[in-house]
């Protein structure tokens, strides 16, 4: 399969940035997995704006990969990135993407990932809960305040697909349990005033 073609047609097409991102993403992650027999899962700011349906917007998309980026860099290599530092960034003026590929694990359970089918291609998220925990962490431990409108915005549009006993397990082990607590009863009284 011509995959470099697939992203050019793609970058061509009449669609926002955001449609344009996560398909491509699609594409990276059957080129991967085709050449390397792994799966590739988006986590962090990219995984907040599919959540957020383009709410949060990154420039960057992180997608943890349990292997070298050495093998990961020439795959992306010849579906047309270069290498700037740690990011491999896509060679066109028709959008801004810059991909990283840290190496695993994956901080967030498996049975979790979001599978979304774009044609012929999965792309896989870190699941709902995992990235909450992930951004109540940063809400908590590293004191980024930013973050709640970021957790509010994922808990409000994706209410009804959480796993809440899962959350709350998760939160009770990652200490952070009070401010999740804390999320949710804003959460459920934004959407009662919806």
């Amino acid at each position: 399969m011509d995959y470099k073609k697939e992203i050019d047609i793609i970058l061509n097409e009449d669609i926002d940035n955001f449609s344009k991102k996560i398909k491509i993403i699609a594409v990276l992650t059957s080129a991967i997995k085709e050449n390397l027999n792994l799966t590739p899962v988006v986590v962090g700011g990219q995984a907040v704006e599919f959540y957020t349906g383009g709410g949060y917007a990154t420039m960057d998309v992180d997608m943890v990969c349990e292997t070298s980026t050495k093998k990961i860099g020439e795959i992306l290599e010849k579906l047309g990135f270069y290498r700037d530092n740690k990011y491999w960034i896509l060679d066109s003026n028709k959008l801004d993407l810059a991909v990283e590929t840290p190496s695993g694990p994956l901080a967030g359970a498996d049975d979790k990932l979001m599978e979304l089918e774009i044609g012929q291609h999965t792309a896989y998220f870190i699941g709902i809960e995992d990235i909450i925990i992930d951004r109540l962490n940063a809400y908590v431990h590293w004191n980024e305040k930013w973050q709640e409108e970021w957790i509010l915005g994922m808990m409000v549009t994706n209410y009804e697909d959480i796993d809440w006993e899962y959350l709350n397990k998760k939160a009770y082990q990652e200490r952070v349990n009070d401010s999740l607590k804390r999320m949710v009863d804003k959460t459920e009284k934004i959407i009662k005033f919806m």
